[in-house]
């Protein structure tokens, strides 16, 4: 894409859109209009660090939703890890939301990286075609987030099996009353909320759609807390269930404490299941969906090594199958 191209999208000289790309002095409203330009048209900027200042080092990039979130601190980690071994180093950044995630793209292509891992990116990006254009560049592997992916690279998790799971389980133990508790927004949340309600309209009790809270920071450290307000409202409005089911492990440790604070007990008055299997689940003994975190980091950096070294040529997609852990935060009805 060329700057022309730009400058006839947002109505400006060529002048004008060099002083924005290399942050010069330029009024508000022209900045914004090229800036929005920019953006429409999905403008990657050329990789400087490879043709100005040559390769001094090797690295790729990760971009997860959440610095405080277990399971990104445990899933990054394990990538840092295993990239060290290799001696590669490794960017690590936000993609909370898709501008924020472009702006991040964009400068790990200028810096010249050698490919970037997506963990949970906002669909927004993939829908506009950047992550297809990007990929066309260099490496890219998208980890589990939304909707099989055919043209570029991925590693799943099997999220409809560990969610069957879930609910063959709460309603084999005679649960039909059950509280999902989710995030705002994201693919496996909602596949994880469509299996919630199939599996009690099989059972005989169609859901409630009062019985789906969601928690809109749930992927944050403050998720926790989030969660306690909004579960504690959920039973001061006379609502009981018999079972709690939480998208995330902050989310049930949320819900766990809740439960104590009313003076219930877990599993006898209420059961509570979440998902991820963190540490949180262990120390608060809860039972969890195993979504394999080591594996599914060791299996993003096989298949990226694998693209960075010119073994494939067509996309691979790597399905890891959760396992259900219990560790007694459940039992059956009554």
């Amino acid at each position: 894409m060329t700057i022309q191209e730009i400058a006839l999208e947002a109505g400006v000289s060529t002048a004008t859109v060099s002083r924005v790309i290399n942050n010069q002095p330029v009024s508000k409203e022209k900045r914004e209009l090229v800036e929005g330009a920019i953006r429409r048209l999905n403008y990657l900027p050329d990789d400087l660090t490879r043709r100005h200042l040559g390769t001094p080092y090797k690295a790729v990039a990760v971009l997860t939703h959440s610095m405080t979130n277990p399971y990104s601190m445990e899933f990054v980690e394990t990538i840092i890890d295993r990239y060290e071994e290799l001696g590669i180093n490794v960017y690590v950044s936000r993609n909370e939301t898709a501008d924020i995630e472009y702006r991040c793209l964009a400068d790990l292509l200028a810096r010249g990286v050698e490919g970037i891992i997506l963990h949970d990116p906002p669909f927004k990006n993939y829908e506009t075609g950047l992550f297809t254009k990007i990929s066309e560049r260099l490496p890219l592997v998208i980890v589990h987030s939304f909707n099989q992916v055919l043209e570029m690279n991925e590693v799943v998790v099997d999220q409809y099996y560990g969610m069957k799971k879930v609910m063959s389980h709460l309603i084999g133990l005679g649960h039909r009353d059950i509280l999902f508790l989710r995030n705002k927004i994201g693919y496996s949340l909602d596949l994880k909320e469509k299996v919630w309600r199939e599996e009690l309209t099989l059972a005989g009790t169609p859901p409630k759609d009062n019985y789906v809270l969601v928690i809109p920071d749930a992927d944050k450290e403050a998720g926790i807390k989030e969660t306690e307000d909004i579960v504690r409202q959920f039973f001061a409005s006379n609502k009981r269930p018999t079972a709690i089911f939480a998208a995330n492990d902050m989310m049930g440790v949320g819900a766990l404490n809740v439960i104590k604070e009313l003076g219930l007990r877990v599993p006898e008055d209420i059961s509570v299941i979440s998902h991820d299997n963190t540490m949180l689940a262990a120390s608060y003994h809860l039972s969890s969906v195993d979504l394999k975190i080591k594996s599914v980091a060791h299996a993003v950096v096989d298949l990226m090594q694998y693209v960075v070294n010119g073994h494939d040529k067509e996309p691979r997609r790597i399905m890891i199958t959760p396992e259900l852990i219990l560790r007694g935060s459940t039992a059956k009805i009554g």
